[in-house]
């Protein structure tokens, strides 16, 4: 009797080591998430970007708006020196009867603006109407510095100051409620912009106070006593 062959063991089919499997997909994730990072990031630069030009735009056209109100009321030197004050620069400035036109820069980012001139009723210039201490005040400040102070504006009849209160949006400098301006009352004075600095080195010694230096350099008011306790 014949012994029976043994039966081979089936042929075993090689296999490729998993590390070499390039094709699946972890092997495609990398390179999707460098390409998304990189969009990322260009995206956030691109709104950075757009971001600084929309504020820098936004700070020309409220340059633009001031200046021109300025220059309506007092000229090309008032629109130059709220424009500065307003970190811009006045490009052009044009005039055209009564109305003005300005344009302004602002870190490369310009913007123009117009304004209309409207006459007020006659204001009362020089020191007439104002009050005895104010006008001492006045005369303080003027043997200081050895000129004449010159005066805008100086008392206010209550249909003047009525006026400018309604017509305060197209004044560069704030404008009081009538019934509560100094102006009326002959406590306060305006001078020119080109005069602020020379009579601010004198306030003092003088009597006068500038309460608003930074909205209103041109006004200044005799100086009250302070509240007692």
């Amino acid at each position: 009797m014949s012994r029976p062959h043994p039966t081979p063991p089936p042929a075993s089919t090689p296999s490729e080591p998993a590390e070499r499997w390039y094709g699946g997909e972890r092997g495609q994730a990398l390179p999707l998430v460098l390409v998304a990072l990189v969009v990322a990031g260009a995206a956030l630069l691109l709104v950075g970007r757009l971001a600084d030009g929309a504020a820098a735009a936004a700070r020309a056209r409220t340059a633009a708006d001031a200046a021109a109100l300025a220059g309506a009321a007092e000229g090309e030197g008032a629109a130059r020196s709220v424009a500065a004050a307003n970190d811009a620069e006045l490009v052009t400035w044009a005039e055209a009867g009564a109305r003005v036109r300005v344009e302004v820069s602002v870190d490369g980012r310009r913007a123009v603006a117009a304004a209309e001139r409207i006459s007020p009723p006659p204001a009362t210039a020089g020191a007439d109407g104002l009050t005895p201490e104010m006008r001492a005040a006045i005369a303080r400040a003027e043997a200081l510095l050895g000129a004449p102070v010159p005066i805008v504006s100086g008392w206010r009849s209550p249909a003047q100051q009525q006026w400018l209160w309604d017509h305060r949006a197209t004044n560069p400098y704030p404008v009081a409620r009538p019934g509560t301006s100094m102006h009326e009352r002959g406590l306060a004075i305006d001078v020119p912009r080109w005069f602020v600095a020379d009579l601010r080195s004198v306030a003092g010694a003088a009597g006068l106070c500038f309460p608003l230096p930074e909205s209103d350099p041109v006004h200044f008011e005799l100086c009250r006593p302070a509240p007692v306790p």
